[in-house]
């Protein structure tokens, strides 16, 4: 920890995605700049979010890849999964990103890097103050991002139970014989397909009628009989009435009066922003009705000179979406023009294929009143998912007939986290969606078919 001062231009409070990098630009611009990180760098994605269930996601692909590799020509007996290899290989890859990043950080000449919780604590003229421990430094700029966290849903006796969140389930060294995953979103799909390839019974349990509810039903249902097809028991409409310790394990009481008995529980079922220890009070910065720091375009807060980025700010909890953060308020902050108004939403489902989403789903365009076309192609009819035999999944294009513009697309399937890029990028640039149709692909490749389902497009 290096405090090269009390008195800074600007002081980043959180140490995720956006904050350090933002902290890094503005060094490089000469301000003097403080970052302060309650835990250990790099926030909920590269700590116990996105690259370390990656990696674990990688492990599990390698044991479904040698269970099911028969139909492929290739005979591999006896194959079991080694978890606490698995993590060992999860920490060595995080833990030498993470800390190389601290010790860069904690080393700088200029930034000063300082492990602690901090809080605003009011004003002084045009600096406010932040404290940490007995100390208080001062800034006229501050830049919040401390993220959000998982809060477990108010079930009787869960409590009393040692369940897991996506925190601690990814230091667990060998699989549960049976895992209760409360919540079918996409933590919840994704970790607990994750542990079923490790050898888990699995059981998620969904309180609405499908999956992943921000998603077309259809898509939706075509992910769940996935899993299924893989030995999950996925339920929806499911609901808790209670849960019970049960020697060292757990038993879940449904509503209809089904016991389920497990050794372990995930709760993939809620979170929130962190802003509720920031002495946001003391300074005037508003939240609204679930915790999120209410900003505008540019990140500014209801105070001047505080800023909000990453989750906590409620325009999207993603990596990708807390990083572009940190590039809209760095561009802003050096007189540029860009803001977060014309972001269009994408994001990725990693279960295993995965899920690729951009722009508004078919659902949603309907419902903004938007004249729409849709094209629907199975991954089955796709000639690279049949040649690599990854079959199951589906292909959708949602387009705006009157202005020739694509609004949204899913890809579940094989490769879907990388197509859909292209979908988005068309649609960043506002380019016709008609020119998928003269476009030229390679083959044999996911991708190939996007001009043939622009082909399909029929009025919805």
């Amino acid at each position: 920890m290096a405090l090269h001062h009390t008195q800074f231009d600007t002081i980043v409070i959180g140490g995720g995605q956006a904050g350090p990098s933002l902290a890094s630009k503005l060094d490089a611009r000469g301000e003097k700049v403080a970052v302060f990180q309650e835990g250990p760098f790099g926030g909920t994605c590269l700590n116990d979010g996105c690259r370390p269930t990656k990696a674990l996601r990688a492990s599990a692909h390698a044991a479904h890849a040698a269970r099911t590799a028969a139909p492929y020509g290739v005979h591999v007996d006896g194959v079991t999964v080694n978890v606490a290899e698995a993590v060992d290989r999860k920490d060595s890859i995080i833990g030498a990103w993470r800390d190389g990043a601290t010790d860069y950080y904690e080393n700088h000449e200029t930034i000063s890097y300082v492990t602690a919780r901090a809080r605003l604590t009011g004003k002084d003229g045009d600096n406010y103050l932040v404290t940490f421990g007995d100390k208080t430094v001062t800034a006229p700029r501050i830049i919040l991002n401390p993220g959000a966290r998982s809060v477990p849903p108010p079930i009787e006796g869960l409590d009393a139970v040692d369940f897991l969140d996506h925190h601690t389930l990814l230091d667990l060294k060998e699989a549960p014989g049976h895992l209760v995953v409360i919540g079918g979103s996409y933590i919840g799909l994704e970790l607990g397909q994750v542990w079923s390839r490790f050898g888990s019974k699995v059981t998620i349990l969904e309180h609405g009628e499908h999956i992943i509810s921000r998603e077309d039903t259809d898509v939706s249902d075509a992910i769940a009989a996935m899993l299924r097809d893989e030995g999950l028991d996925v339920r929806t409409g499911v609901t808790i009435d209670r849960v019970e310790a049960d020697g060292g394990g757990a038993v879940v009481v449904l509503g209809d009066g089904e016991r389920l008995s497990c050794d372990r529980i995930l709760v993939a079922a809620g979170r929130i922003p962190n802003s509720d220890d920031l002495g946001l009070a003391t300074v005037g910065v508003a939240t609204d009705k679930r915790g999120y720091i209410t900003t505008d375009e540019h990140f500014l807060t209801s105070a001047p000179g505080i800023f909000a980025v990453g989750d906590v700010n409620g325009r999207g909890a993603f990596t990708h979406t807390s990083y572009q953060d940190h590039e809209i308020l760095a561009d802003h902050l050096a007189g540029g023009d860009r803001t977060v108004a014309g972001r269009i939403p994408t994001y990725a489902l990693f279960t295993d294929p995965p899920l690729g989403r951009v722009g508004m789903t078919e659902a949603q365009a309907r419902a903004a009143g938007v004249n729409i076309t849709v094209s629907n192609y199975e991954m089955a009819s796709v000639t690279r998912a049949a040649l690599d035999g990854i079959t199951p999944g589906m292909i959708r294009l949602v387009v705006d007939a009157d202005a020739d513009r694509l609004v949204g697309a899913a890809i579940f399937g094989l490769h879907g986290d990388e197509v859909i890029q292209a979908l988005s990028l068309l649609m960043h640039v506002d380019a016709p969606a008609s020119a998928l149709a003269t476009w030229l692909p390679i083959h044999p490749t996911v991708a190939e078919f996007l001009p043939t389902i622009y082909g399909g497009l029929e009025p919805a």
